[in-house]
C-alpha cells in the first residue's frame, strides 16, 4: 500500500512541478486555472470525472498553488529547498525535500523494506526519471481564446514513470515571464539526468499557455484532463502567502 502511494504521490509531484512557471520575476505572478480531469481506472480503482479550480501565485525561489476541491495547498521554497504539503481541513502538513536525492531516498523508505531494499528502490527510481524528455512542436495553427490570440503547440513529454501528449495553447499578449515554472522544476529536478534538455524544449513554447488537453499515461491507466486559464497577472501576493499557517501539525510521511 505504501509503494503504490509512493509511486502515486512522486508521479504526481514531478508532473505538478511543470505548472510552476516563469525565471526570475520582478513581481509576484496570479495564475487561477479551472482543470477537468476525466474519470480513469488505476490498480481495479475507478476515480470520476472531476472539475476544479487551481490558483498559482509564484514568486523569487517561492511558489505556491491552492486547490479549491481538496481545500489543500503547496507550498515550493527553492531557497530552503523543501516542499509543503498543507492539508487545510486537518490543520496539519507534510514536507518533501526538494534534493532528488533525498526525495528518492525518502520515498523508498517510505515503501518498507530493509536499508538494502530502500536504496535498491531509490536506485531504480531515479533510473526510471533519469530518462525523461521532450517534445514540442509547433503547428502554424492559430485561433483566439478569449480575448487573447493564440497559436497551437503539441507537446510530448516522457518522465521515464510515464508520458503525456497534450494539445496546447499559447498566446504572448500576456507580458509576463512564462519560464518560472521550468525554473521551480529546475530546483527540484536539477540532479536529474536530462532535465535540463525538458527545459529548454519546453521554452519553444512561446508565451503563456492558455488552453490544453493532455493525455497521461501512468501506472496502467490514461488520464485525460483540460486546462485552461481564467486569470493571469503581475501583482504582490498576501502578506506571509508562502509561510506555513500557525498552529498547523507536522505529520510523517511524504503524503502526510
Amino acid at each position: 500500500m505504501k509503494d503504490r502511494r509512493t509511486r502515486r504521490v512522486l508521479g504526481l509531484t514531478i508532473v505538478a512541478a511543470f505548472v510552476f512557471a516563469a525565471g526570475e520575476a520582478r513581481a509576484d505572478v496570479y495564475m487561477k486555472q479551472k482543470v477537468h480531469t476525466g474519470a480513469f481506472s488505476v490498480m481495479g480503482q475507478t476515480q470520476p470525472e472531476k472539475d476544479e479550480i487551481m490558483v498559482f501565485w509564484m514568486g523569487a525561489n517561492r511558489a505556491r498553488t491552492d486547490t479549491e476541491s481538496t481545500n489543500a495547498s503547496m507550498i515550493f521554497l527553492t531557497d530552503k529547498k523543501v516542499l509543503y504539503m498543507i492539508d487545510h481541513a486537518n490543520k496539519q502538513y507534510s514536507e518533501m525535500p526538494l534534493n532528488i536525492d533525498a526525495l528518492l531516498g525518502k520515498a523508498a523508505g517510505e515503501a518498507g523494506g530493509d536499508e538494502k531494499e530502500a536504496e535498491g528502490m531509490a536506485a531504480m527510481m531515479k533510473g526510471m526519471l533519469g530518462n525523461m524528455s521532450a517534445k514540442v512542436t509547433e503547428t502554424g495553427e492559430t485561433k483566439k481564446i478569449g480575448s487573447w490570440n493564440c497559436r497551437k503547440y503539441l507537446v510530448e513529454v516522457d518522465l521515464g514513470m510515464g508520458k503525456s501528449q497534450a494539445e496546447a495553447w499559447a498566446t504572448e499578449e500576456l507580458k509576463i515571464d512564462y519560464s518560472l515554472a521550468f525554473t521551480m522544476a529546475n530546483a527540484m529536478m536539477a540532479g536529474m539526468p536530462g532535465f535540463e534538455k525538458i527545459i529548454a524544449e519546453m521554452k519553444k513554447v512561446k508565451g503563456v499557455i492558455v488552453q490544453q488537453t493532455a493525455k497521461v499515461a501512468m501506472m496502467g491507466a490514461e488520464v485525460v484532463s483540460t486546462t485552461e486559464l481564467l486569470e493571469c497577472t503581475e501583482k504582490a501576493a498576501p502578506a506571509g502567502h508562502y509561510d506555513l499557517p500557525a498552529g498547523y501539525k507536522k505529520v510523517k510521511g511524504i503524503t502526510g
